[in-house]
């Protein structure tokens, strides 16, 4: 269920007790000091400042929230960066996905996903793409394990090799 909070902000709530994601839209103040990755993870996923901060055409960034406290951020994409994974048009790519250490582990990563899922569908959106470092096995997994499809692509950004995975998006 979408809730328009005020003008700028857009909720979608995931039942009771559970989480909701929030377009994130510029001049919003987001707390983080509650947040917090590896190293490890971060390097994965990018620093959740620079993913909610992070100005650029077809980038809208979000979080997540349970109990009106942060506990994970990304983006989605649309434009030039599909090409670059063989997706069409249509599709959506969902960028830095990672939620918050001390709330890992307990479902909140695939509830995250399913309202993800969701909202891309209400876009029309048919496919959720995204990229995965070669080296992060744990994040490679924990997409397959969600339904994702490796799409045997890989793509080169700087230094660094990242694996093509996708997701049909069922439209409601």
């Amino acid at each position: 269920m979408e809730k328009i909070l005020s003008k700028y902000v857009i909720i979608r709530a995931r039942g009771d007790g559970m989480i909701r994601i929030m377009k994130i839209y510029p001049g919003m103040e987001i707390p983080l000091e509650h947040y917090s990755l590896s190293l490890g993870q971060m390097r994965f996923s990018g620093h959740p400042k620079y993913i909610i901060n992070r100005k650029k055409a077809d980038y809208q960034p979000f979080v997540i929230l349970k109990d009106n406290e942060v506990i994970g951020v990304f983006a989605l994409e649309t434009g030039s960066i599909l090409p670059v994974m063989g997706a069409d048009a249509d599709a959506i790519y969902l960028r830095g996905l990672s939620i918050s250490s001390q709330y890992q582990g307990k479902g909140y990563f695939r509830q995250a996903l399913r309202a993800i899922e969701e909202y891309c569908s209400s876009l029309n959106k048919s496919e959720l793409y995204l990229m995965v470092n070669v080296k992060n096995d744990n994040g490679y997994y924990a997409f397959i394990k969600t339904g994702f499809v490796d799409r045997k692509r890989m793509v080169r950004q700087g230094f660094l090799n990242l694996k093509v995975l996708s997701k049909t998006i069922h439209n409601h």
